[in-house]
């Protein structure tokens, strides 16, 4: 008899693979042979649990592998979740590290050449930069089960420079105080007094700043300087503009400038200028100047004075002389009572205009009466005319009368003498006109070492100090 050879059933199975990096885990699945049995759910599983394979496994690749019998290639079972990095913080600087000269452009176009924006303000709690922190990351895990580290955000690196502090939420830098914002030593700062090391001219434009503002050379013909606090400019001002709405200090000269200041004003000497200030004035001399003294105007050394000009004291003078030998007019008006004899006086020019304004009014009216009364109708362009006419006449009522009311309270002022006096310590001269409340004082000889004061009879005086 011949020999009868029998193959044995061959079952399904399952070959796991796993990628170096446990991102993927693969399984091969060989077909069955001679009846054996097909592969199982179970059997893939088996398979993976052997292997270790716990994450990310695709139960519905499984199911497909059984149902469609798909045996002898490589599939994609289990899959990995990729740690995700965290985001590094950032900031965003709102001004520039190099603060360049160069004309500013205002809104309309136009360009300043001698505003080069070399100062820059900014107010307490202006935004300087804005910072983003750092992310987390999320962490990850591979087909075994194992986690993934992620790697953490940095921080973004920057300083706080003078003046300047976080917000609450670490996310603004912000201005502490106001001030010019520069670039220093790797970070913004705020500093609250600008100087000049040099002069203020075309290299440096004009200065408008809400803090001191010092100058150590000269202020030059043509540049201006405005500001919140204080001024000290160690040369001379020639041709220029200072305003303050604090004190101002010129070591040196101050030629043809106007100088404003809330203040006082110190100046070594003033000529040709125009000087306002609400509180004391103190020069060694004024040369034909215009000034406004809040408080006590004084000049200081024996060669100076007052030398021409017109001077405005609310308060007492106190000079080395006053006018010149050629009688250059000096005119000094002292106290408020003084300005508001000016006033009275201004006042009284305008009821007159008015005055004269209403006469002509009332002409006009009378005149359009009359012919309405001839004709018993007036063309409309007339009667338009007319009724102008009247309206007029009582606004100039109104307006006269606000006028009179005026002049009633300035003379209630004036009736309370003011004890002020002006002093000098060397020679007054002709040509020196002193206005002390309503009295009046014309110098017509030289006189040495004078007081002027209102006597107790309500008159001007001049006598020896």
């Amino acid at each position: 008899m011949a020999d009868t050879k029998v193959n044995l059933p061959v079952h399904s199975t399952v070959t796991v693979s796993v990628a170096s990096n446990g991102s993927e885990a693969y399984v091969t699945v060989s077909g069955p042979k001679f009846g054996g049995e097909h592969v199982t759910e179970s059997l893939i599983k088996s398979a993976l649990d052997l292997n270790k394979i716990t994450y990310g496994i695709n139960e519905e690749m499984i199911k497909r592998i059984v149902k469609e019998k798909l045996y002898g290639d490589k599939y994609t079972i289990a899959e990995w979740t990729k740690a995700e990095n965290g985001i590094d913080g950032t900031i965003t600087y709102y001004y520039d590290k190099q603060n360049a000269a160069a004309p500013v452009e205002d809104e309309r176009g136009f360009v300043d050449y001698k505003n080069l924006g070399m100062v820059r303000t900014v107010y307490a709690g202006d935004v300087i930069a804005d910072i983003t922190h750092p992310t987390e990351g999320t962490p990850g895990m591979d087909v075994r089960g194992r986690v993934l580290r992620q790697k953490t955000g940095r921080k973004a690196q920057f300083s706080l420079g003078p003046n300047t502090s976080l917000t609450e939420d670490g996310k603004q830098i912000i201005a502490a105080v106001d001030g010019n914002i520069n670039y220093k030593n790797g970070a913004f700062g705020i500093e609250q007094v600008v100087t000049i090391n040099g002069n203020l001219d075309s290299s440096v434009g004009n200065i408008s700043f809400v803090g001191d503002v010092i100058i150590k050379g000269e202020v030059l013909e043509g540049f201006k300087i405005s500001s919140n606090s204080n001024i000290i400019v160690g040369g001379n001002v020639n041709g220029a503009t200072l305003e303050a709405d604090g004190d101002i200090v010129i070591k040196k000269g101050c030629i043809n400038s106007t100088v404003v200041a809330h203040g006082s004003v110190t100046i070594n000497f003033c000529e040709h200028s125009n000087i306002s200030c609400d509180g004391d004035l103190t020069s060694s001399n004024f040369v034909v100047c215009d000034v406004y003294c809040g408080g006590f105007l004084t000049t200081k050394g024996k060669g100076g004075g007052m030398m021409g000009g017109k001077y405005t004291c609310l308060n007492s003078v106190e000079a080395s002389s006053i006018g010149t030998k050629n009688y250059t007019p000096t005119l000094l008006t002292i106290g408020d009572n003084a300005l508001l004899s000016e006033e009275k006086e201004a006042v009284n020019r305008q009821i007159e205009k008015l005055t004269a304004d209403l006469e002509k009014v009332v002409l006009v009216i009378d005149f359009l009466n009359k012919k309405k009364k001839e004709l018993h109708t007036l063309p409309e362009d007339k009667e338009e005319m007319l009724g102008n006419a009247c309206r007029q006449k009582i606004l100039i009522g109104v307006e006269t009368k606000k006028m009179w009311q005026r002049i009633d309270e300035i003379d209630v002022a004036l009736a309370q003498k003011q004890h002020l006096s002006v002093k000098c310590q060397g020679y007054m001269y002709p040509g020196v006109k002193i206005i002390i409340n309503d009295a009046t004082l014309k110098v017509e000889t030289e006189q040495v070492r004078t007081r002027v004061v209102i006597g107790d009879d309500g008159e001007i005086h001049a006598m020896p100090l």
